[in-house]
């Protein structure tokens, strides 16, 4: 069972979670507690997508914030009582990941008691739907009867009910500022070499010289419609001045003043420090709309696309440590804003390019001509540090190389997938080093007789082969595990050391049937592809193979064939195995 969803998989994530809940009402019948375990997986697997990793920290959070604004329980101590028997139910099924022991968490959900039974009996720390709920009980309506909700929801518009606006707004207040219940996604660890010469970098990049110029133009007040000689300093460029104005105006550089721009009394400290404007432009750009508002009106999100323009341009580079093309990062750009009509794929690509070179001017990103109408587009380093903050600040997991060297190694392996060649060894190396090779190797086999999942199987056999013999006198525990037993023994057969694993029937079709898997999760056509490589009677041999076969993703790779396969023939035979 997996227990860390990285990746925003809601649907396997809502499998666990059903596994999960029956899993813990079996083993503590006598704790009605279904009800608060659903919300303490849903909300770990938005903030963190780690269900069993819990932390002091985390275990204070979910008690003393996240139990009062959603939970109304008629026993205010069913909330401490379950945390307390949740730990104990993660350590006795061996699930239990973090930096503290299991005394130490206990202490914490202690100590965060009194705070807790504070917050429950303070609305002002309820969620509006908590609000209303207690309101309606209260005043007697019954909420499962949606006629006598509509009719009280139609008294308080009225006027006609007396409920307390004040911690109504302040609820409503603080709920526009929190993050909605999206899943937790995770960035791949980039390693970031550091950054002495930043502060040569900001000053000798061009978008501060050109700030500078803006400034001295203002001088000690300048009328903004006698732009002329600021587009004649800039090179003669209207729609530059135009931003580098607004940019300006959004750091915090320039205000209006009566009919007049002048600077601001933080302008002067920040030119004398060029690492700290470059910092601050960098951070304010997502504000500067108005200059792209008339190519951002044709989006259905207008001017609030910005923002998420800049965020899946810095995901997509991010991600990547060598150039990525230009098509590339638009693409993506119109599925998250999910764009299909010409005109407004036109508009994103226009936009993303402005942004790019503003970028450019910061020394952030670098773009060349890979070939004739074909532009790729790297982060430099200043742009990797500053793209961290950034896609931090949007809400993404980005952890260092150094933050996954301490993970569990569940987490280690789905990471890892997704992590650049370059610095999977350097991640792998660590992780190992800051345990030992026993223990690793010990960590990795556990998590191979627990989940039942190729692509952590395929990921944690890859981290086996860096430790050594201790990797090898782990994986002969495996041989006879009914989940890891047969790829433990393909991954043996490959040893020359190992004569003890013999392969038994099914097993190399099994350990395709990993890859298969794994290659639907990275890209369905180049599955299909590579399927379809082979001729056409050996792939209808193998679907009659895999209809027969007990692999948990069995189902899922002929669903693929029956539906996506080209060819009727085989995809009929991949429909017929389902009905096998």
């Amino acid at each position: 069972m997996r227990t860390v969803f990285i990746h925003g998989e809601a649907d396997r994530f809502d499998a666990s979670r059903e596994e999960l809940i029956a899993r813990f009402g079996r083993s503590r019948p006598e704790l009605d507690a279904a009800e608060l375990l659903d919300q303490l997986l849903t909300d770990k697997f938005a903030r963190d997508g780690l269900l069993a990793w819990w932390s002091e920290e985390e275990l204070a959070r979910f008690l003393v914030a996240v139990v009062p604004r959603r939970s109304v329980l008629a026993d205010w101590s069913l909330a401490p009582d379950f945390l307390h028997q949740w730990i104990g139910f993660l350590a006795e099924n061996d699930l239990l990941t973090g930096p503290n022991t299991v005394s130490e968490l206990h202490e914490a959900v202690e100590r965060a008691t009194p705070d807790y039974l504070i917050a429950m009996a303070e609305p002002a720390e309820w969620s509006s739907a908590k609000f209303w709920s207690i309101t309606m009980r209260e005043l007697g309506v019954d909420t499962d009867d949606q006629q006598a909700v509509a009719e009280f929801f139609a008294a308080v518009d009225a006027d006609e009910v007396d409920v307390d606006h004040d911690v109504l707004e302040e609820i409503e207040r603080r709920e526009a500022l929190e993050p909605g219940d999206q899943p937790a996604l995770w960035l791949p660890p980039v390693e970031l070499a550091e950054l002495e010469p930043h502060r040569a970098i900001a000053a000798g990049s061009p978008v501060v010289q050109l700030i500078h110029i803006v400034l001295e133009w203002i001088g000690d007040g300048r009328d903004p419609s006698d732009v002329d000689d600021l587009v004649t300093a800039l090179g003669g460029h209207a729609e530059d001045a135009d931003l580098l104005l607004e940019w300006a105006e959004r750091a915090g550089l320039v205000r209006s003043a009566g009919d007049l721009l002048v600077r601001t009394l933080i302008a002067d400290p920040l030119l004398a420090r060029p690492e700290l404007l470059w910092s601050r432009l960098w951070q304010r750009f997502v504000l500067v709309d108005d200059v792209f508002r008339e190519r951002l009106d044709v989006l259905s999100e207008g001017a609030d696309a910005l923002p998420e323009i800049v965020q899946a341009a810095l995901s997509v580079l991010y991600a990547r440590t060598d150039a990525v093309p230009l098509e590339l990062i638009v693409s993506m750009t119109c599925d998250l804003l999910d764009e299909a009509e010409p005109a407004a794929q036109e508009a994103v690509r226009d936009v993303v390019g402005q942004v790019l070179a503003q970028w450019e001017s910061m020394q952030a990103v670098r773009t060349h001509t890979a070939a004739p109408g074909e532009v790729e587009v790297e982060l430099l380093p200043a742009g990797l540090w500053a793209a961290r903050e950034s896609l931090r600040a949007f809400g993404f997991r980005v952890p260092s190389v150094d933050d996954l060297a301490a993970a569990p190694a569940e987490l280690l392996t789905l990471a890892l997938t997704d992590t650049p060649v370059d610095v999977q060894p350097v991640l792998i190396g660590r992780w190992i080093e800051q345990r030992g090779a026993r223990q690793a190797s010990g960590e990795l086999t556990a998590l191979l007789r627990r989940v039942d999942d190729p692509t952590v199987r395929l990921s944690a056999l890859a981290v086996l082969e860096h430790t050594g013999a201790e990797g090898v006198a782990a994986a002969r525990d495996l041989i006879d595990d009914p989940v890891a037993g047969p790829a433990a023994r393909v991954w043996l057969q490959a040893r020359p050391s190992s004569t003890d694993a013999a392969l038994r029937p099914g097993d190399e079709l099994l350990c395709a049937l990993d890859g298969m898997a794994a290659a639907l999760d990275e890209d369905i056509e180049l599955f299909l592809t590579e399927f379809g490589r082979h001729p056409a009677s050996d792939q209808l041999s193998l679907i009659t193979e895999i209809a027969g076969s007990e692999h948990s993703s069995a189902t899922e790779v002929l669903a693929v064939i029956a539906e996506h396969h080209p060819e009727e023939v085989i995809a009929t035979a991949a429909r017929t195995g389902l009905g096998a």
